[in-house]
């Protein structure tokens, strides 16, 4: 009996050990991953990326595909319809 209880304990450790060491710092690795990408510093400079790309499409003649922006007028004429706000 003291053998069985023994191996059960020895088992139970390492599996609480491999748990620890598996899941655990997976888990705690995506989160600081999650953390460092909604960060302040990473917004600010997602925003500043966004606004330079906006500046850049602005100064072309053409921004959009013309089957682009096809699917954009169906699409905005769709969510218009469904306000119901003039067109």
């Amino acid at each position: 009996m003291k053998i069985f209880i023994l191996k059960s304990a020895i088992i139970f450790l390492f599996s609480l050990l491999l748990f620890r060491f598996t899941i655990v710092s997976l888990t705690n690795e995506y989160e600081n991953k999650f953390t460092d990408l909604v960060s302040s510093s990473n917004f600010k400079d997602y925003k500043n990326d966004l606004f330079k790309s906006l500046e850049e499409n602005n100064k072309k003649e053409v921004i959009l595909d013309p089957n682009d922006a096809q699917i954009l007028s169906i699409f905005i004429k769709k969510i218009l319809s469904e306000l119901n706000l003039p067109k």
